[in-house]
């Protein structure tokens, strides 16, 4: 008989494989992390992979010869997918497998080598620092090396083309329209043919895994952009390079385990001038704004899921209707 924990677990299965199918098939980034362990591991290395996902770094570490070999991974079902891959490799008795959260296991020594991309829900954000300060003081060895090393978030000015809604009717749908503005939307790589960039990308904010050793600061992240068409831009797209070392670096826009984010806004209807971007990250009052220096006149665009929010119950409020609400339950 299925206990409540084996429902949990296989619950879990179909979203897990998928996840791993997708970065077991992300060739840009699997050849540019691969190379950088290549650089790195020798005979002489030890080696700990932390979030070992499917095994496949603590294994390829392994078949490279590296003299010790740890895979730590907090989800239960993807510990044995470890140990499998790692027999399909004849490496599975070179390979410790560890299950749990890196802050509280307790692993022998220390390592010349530690992959792990431990970027969480917010990847720039106070609990991804806390980790790898902890993986540094905890298990890096003097003079060992992280891949990746770096992870920077950089923006740019872009036009999103999307057809008008609703589609195929002769009715107006701006109001939705506009609600939709306060939220961000990610865009995978099969959709960016649908993103043209209008300028080159600037820096918002770069995380040095390496010496970082408190959160950072997560507002009033800026960037600008002089254009010689203001109207062609509708969104502001950021998205993430990762550093492995210095010369292998990953652009998200290569990758189809990033995704692009756009935060959309309502056109400037000016010709040339400089359009600033302004953002907001901390996860408990996420905003952006999207202002024009060179024409004070114009108003800034400022938007947040806070004001979608707002907007809705005023108008749900003063909308006529009638309601039947569910019966509450005894």
């Amino acid at each position: 008989m299925a206990t409540e924990e084996d429902d949990k677990f296989a619950a879990r299965i179909a979203g897990l494989l998928e996840y791993h199918r997708v970065m077991l098939s992300d060739e840009p980034r699997n050849v540019l992390l691969a190379e950088a362990i290549r650089q790195t591991v020798t005979s002489d290395t030890a080696f700990l992979d932390i979030g070992a996902g499917s095994g496949a770094w603590a294994i390829y570490a392994a078949t490279l010869g590296a003299k010790r070999v740890v895979a730590v991974e907090i989800e239960e079902a993807l510990i044995p997918i470890i140990y499998k891959h790692a027999a399909e490799n004849d490496v599975a008795d070179r390979i410790e497998i560890i299950h749990g959260d890196c802050k509280d296991v307790e692993i022998d020594g220390r390592f010349d080598v530690i992959v792990s991309e431990l970027f969480g829900h917010n990847a720039f954000g106070a609990e991804t620092v806390t980790s790898f300060v902890d993986i540094r003081e905890r298990f890096l060895a003097d003079g060992g090396i992280l891949i990746p090393d770096r992870l920077s978030l950089v923006a740019v000015p872009v036009r999103i083309e999307h057809p008008s809604l609703p589609a195929g009717l002769p009715i107006k749908s701006d109001f939705l329209g506009e609600l939709r503005l306060n939220y961000p939307r990610t865009n995978t790589l099969s959709q960016r043919d649908n993103v043209t960039f209008l300028a080159s990308p600037e820096q918002l904010v770069v995380l040095d895994f390496a010496s970082v050793k408190e959160a950072l600061a997560l507002s009033k992240l800026t960037a600008s952009w002089g254009l010689e068409q203001v109207r062609q831009a509708n969104a502001i797209a950021t998205f993430n390079l990762s550093r492995f070392r210095d010369g292998l670096e990953l652009n998200s826009l290569e990758s189809q385990s990033w995704s692009l984010a756009l935060y959309e806004f309502a056109p400037f209807d000016v010709g040339s001038g400089t359009l600033s971007f302004t953002f907001n990250m901390e996860p408990e009052n996420v905003n952006w704004s999207v202002s024009l220096p060179s024409h004070h006149e114009m108003r800034p665009r400022a938007y947040s899921p806070v004001f979608g929010f707002t907007r809705l119950r005023m108008a749900q409020q003063s909308t006529p209707h009638l309601s039947f609400p569910a019966p509450k339950k005894p």
